[in-house]
């Protein structure tokens, strides 16, 4: 038989209204409670399961708290903003770092001392802005990874702000964290398409996949072709593309910043230990 019903007040379950007193519809003739109030306090007792409401367990739903979005975190999404030019390079005293002053106009809409810019696909920290410049310091260390120590004012830049993580993305997650350089070996003409084949450190090629994601200096792309062998991939550039970024303008030989998807170091990280336990597993069985 159904359980006897719980005190509790008002109760809304989906399109079931419970009065206050008793929870659920008055019970049969027998004083006990009616298959409505049965089901109404159960589906209660389940839907605190999903809602994390311990209150429904007697009886009383409460309402369902607005979920309030965590953020913004910062990330980028490959898709630059506009094209941006060096103004002026200083190599810092105290260190062997850099501070670069850029122009920029659509990247400073919004920004503040602090947030994050992409520089060629580089994440760096906006230190000062005005009159459509911005200053950001380049570390030792980034500019030993990417293709940053070779700009000079009047040299073209990638730029995009940061996007936060629930807005939309159309290219993919760009962390703005550069793995390497890679070199321009080749490129071509495909009608109105622009093919590069790049070489990358062979340590690399493990990430990079045929249909998968690749920044290539801040630009989100999609990896036509691969040789794991001899550490190359190509990439196609799409004539409105062309337009909007700095590689077309680079020649064979030029460098760029890669970044490799992120979520293919994750697969790779979180399969160690699995691989792990396969192995001691192979080892006992064989």
């Amino acid at each position: 038989a159904p359980p006897r019903g719980l005190a509790g007040p008002v109760t809304a379950v989906g399109a079931l209204r419970v009065p206050r007193g008793r929870v659920g519809f008055p019970g049969g003739s027998d004083g006990r409670p009616g298959m409505h109030q049965w089901a109404a306090s159960r589906v209660g007792r389940l839907a605190s399961l999903f809602t994390g409401a311990p209150a429904a367990w007697k009886g009383v739903m409460r309402p369902k708290k607005r979920r309030t979005p965590v953020g913004p975190q910062a990330m980028f999404t490959g898709i630059v903003e506009e094209i941006g030019e060096v103004d002026e390079m200083l190599m810092d005293i105290k260190t062997p770092g850099v501070t670069l002053t850029l122009k920029g106009d659509v990247v400073l809409d919004g920004a503040y001392e602090g947030c994050s810019i992409s520089v060629n696909g580089v994440c760096l920290t906006v230190t000062e802005f005005k009159d459509k410049r911005f200053t950001v310091g380049v570390s030792p260390e980034t500019l030993r990874l990417t293709n940053l120590g070779e700009l000079i004012p009047k040299s073209k830049v990638n730029l995009e702000r940061a996007a936060a993580m629930d807005g939309r993305n159309s290219g993919h997650v760009v962390q703005g964290h550069v793995d390497d350089v890679g070199e321009i070996v080749d490129s071509w003409p495909d009608e109105e398409s622009l093919f590069f084949k790049v070489k990358v450190p062979q340590r690399l090629m493990q990430y990079i996949v045929p249909k998968g994601f690749i920044a290539i200096d801040g630009t989100s792309l999609t990896v036509c072709e691969t040789n794991t062998a001899e550490s190359w991939f190509t990439f196609m550039l799409v004539d409105y593309t062309q337009k909007h970024v700095i590689i077309p303008s680079k020649k064979d030989g030029g460098k760029v910043n890669i970044e490799v998807d992120v979520m293919s170091k994750y697969v790779e990280n979180a399969m160690k230990s699995v691989n792990e336990r396969l192995e001691k597993l192979e080892a006992k069985v064989f």
